[in-house]
């Protein structure tokens, strides 16, 4: 009798299991298409058994029926960290592509003019010049010509310096959205704790904290690190954003004193949350993932000029009149050429931000100084000061042409810095070839300083010279009667300066071979934007192909299948019939022994 009614037990036992599993197959069916839940399932364990001997010392074993242990969720962490990381490294470059898609467009249509129409017709209104320097209109039109070079190349620089601040609020956005998933995190962080404590399940709660630390890895890579009572804490960046129930938050700061660049640092302490200063990434350590780098990559630290752009020493600039070499010089100059490159590689060419704005301004920079250095053109001399002698730049008065205003003007540059005059005039000691000294007036030339912006011939600092709007008719023309040509008009320096043009300028950058002229160098520049979008685009692509594939991956095992579960749902249907046939028979049993007495 006694067995007997404990077998009802074992039978309610099996009710229980049953139902349960017919609940979690059901609820697994209601949120096959709900994103982020996770296929759950139900793990029965025996209950106890009841042990006796036999005559013989045998073990006997009696089963006393099941019970629930778990319900636990079917996921894969190797496979969700793989998930997050592919996605983030999606995200990066993505942030590279849609970068050099903006900056691209800046430069192919502006105002409906694009900037190649500018800088052709300079090159024509030079080239008119040229042939008809005597007239007075071919002057106005180059003035006028170089005042709308000027003021496009302005505008332009200033879309992209606009487009780096645009991209602060994006900063800030990513910021505060990272800061509002770990504090999500951390609420149910408590809640799962909550309910675990209890024996209860907490898997719905599980599933919304996985679905945000996915999204979270769109953002930033981490490392996340579950604790024996559920909870998680997330480590990203050598340090912690969220540590059992404290979190770290994130805020943001100017890159620098002089840079209006937003940067995130950590709120507490003001420290960099990335490694600032150096924009390089490699694959190898990960530091090409999380759309936060991504954006701060391609945005750069600061806004960038000509100076960014390392430039190599030529030998002929460490070689004498006579052609003596000086090698010692010239690989000193080397050697802190080859540091400049390496700090440039790892400072600005990863950001096309600022490697477009140093290559625009360097364009820019290479044709006012030509041309500034045709009409005015410098030579070095030997100078006695407070004892010492120095060689010094000053304005070249025997070549140099002259002005056709009644002042015979010399050494009147087309493009200015608006701070910084080109020459300065000054009484000094000028030592000769033969070693005799002569106190003459010079006009010295003020020399760019990288330290002081105001020297540089850089688009924030130029402007057409004011005299030539004013009086197109002092642009330096005229022959210079020291040099030969006592009337008439100095042909030979518009020819010099036409067939500059098709000198070699330079490289687009230190790291490449491929050297233009001042005609091509910003057609170079523009296709480099094709070739780096199209090798961007191709990453983000591989990329999604990658994300897809390890979704895909991951849902094999925490995807709920519809066939599965229905299958499921009448095996455990089953159980329960099964279970309540058992408890039914034993009662018919117990009822049969209760009428027999």
């Amino acid at each position: 009798m006694g067995n007997l009614l404990t077998s009802f037990n074992t039978g309610v036992s099996g009710l229980h299991s049953a139902q349960a599993s017919l609940y979690t197959a059901g609820h697994n069916l209601a949120n096959a298409t709900t994103e982020g839940h996770t296929r759950q399932q139900v793990m029965v364990t025996d209950a106890f058994y009841r042990t006796s001997y036999g005559n013989h010392a045998n073990k006997m074993q009696v089963g006393l029926g099941t019970n629930v242990s778990t319900i636990r969720q079917i996921r894969n962490t190797f496979l969700d960290a793989q998930y997050r990381l592919q996605l983030g490294r999606e995200k990066f470059y993505d942030a590279q592509y849609r970068a050099v898609t903006e900056v691209q467009d800046v430069f192919g249509e502006l105002e409906g003019e694009q900037f190649l129409y500018v800088l052709n017709g300079l090159w024509t209104a030079l080239s008119d010049l040229r042939e008809n320097p005597d007239q007075i209109v071919f002057r106005t039109e180059m003035v006028a010509t170089a005042s709308k070079f000027i003021e496009r190349a302005s505008v332009l620089q200033n879309e992209l310096y606009q487009y780096q601040q645009n991209m602060n609020q994006e900063v800030q956005q990513q910021v505060d959205r990272i800061n509002a998933i770990v504090e999500e995190i951390s609420e149910y962080n408590v809640l799962i704790r909550k309910y675990e404590a209890t024996g209860e399940g907490a898997n719905d709660y599980r599933d919304a904290r996985n679905l945000l630390l996915d999204e979270l890895g769109e953002y930033i890579d981490f490392h996340s690190i579950e604790e024996v009572d559920g909870t998680i804490s997330i480590f990203s960046q050598n340090s912690y954003l969220l540590e059992g129930n404290t979190q770290y938050r994130l805020a943001t700061e100017f890159e620098s004193e002089t840079s209006h660049l937003l940067k995130p640092v950590w709120e507490i302490g003001r420290e960099d949350f990335f490694t600032r200063g150096e924009l390089y990434y490699s694959m190898e350590d990960n530091s090409d993932t999380g759309s936060l780098r991504g954006l701060l990559v391609a945005r750069g630290t600061q806004a960038a000029d000509y100076t960014y752009l390392p430039q190599k020493p030529r030998e002929e600039d460490y070689t004498n009149e006579i052609g003596e070499f000086d090698a010692v010089s010239y690989q000193l100059a080397m050697n802190n050429y080859e540091q400049e490159v390496k700090e440039y590689n790892q400072t600005v060419q990863p950001s096309i931000v600022m490697t477009v704005q140093a290559q625009f301004d360097r364009l820019i920079n290479g044709i006012t100084t030509m041309i500034n250095d045709t009409f005015c053109p410098n030579k070095e001399i030997t100078v006695e000061v407070d004892g010492q002698q120095q060689t010094i730049k000053v304005l070249d008065t025997e070549k140099s042409g002259i002005g056709d205003d009644a002042d015979k003007s010399m050494g009147v540059e087309i493009f200015i810095r608006r701070k910084t005059p080109r020459y300065t005039e000054k009484e000094m000691t000028v030592v000769k070839e033969d070693g005799t000294k002569e106190i003459q007036t010079v006009f010295v030339y003020n020399e760019e300083d990288v330290n002081d912006e105001y020297t540089l011939y850089s688009i924030d600092q130029l402007e057409v010279n004011p005299e030539l709007l004013r009086d197109p008719s002092k642009l330096p023309l005229n022959a210079n009667p020291l040099s030969g040509h006592g009337d008439g008009f100095a042909w030979d320096l518009c020819e010099t300066m036409m067939s500059k043009w098709d000198e070699e300028f330079g490289t687009l950058d230190p790291n490449s071979m491929a050297v233009y002229t001042y005609r091509d160098f910003y057609k170079g520049l523009v296709e480099q934007f094709a070739t780096q979008g199209s090798i961007w685009r191709d990453i983000v692509e591989n990329q999604e192909r990658t994300v897809f594939a390890a979704e895909a991956e991951r849902q094999n095992i925490m995807g709920v299948s519809t066939d599965e579960e229905l299958s499921d749902l009448i095996k455990f249907q089953q159980c329960y019939n099964a279970s309540s046939r058992y408890i039914t028979v034993v009662d018919e049993m117990l009822e049969h022994l209760i009428m027999s007495l």
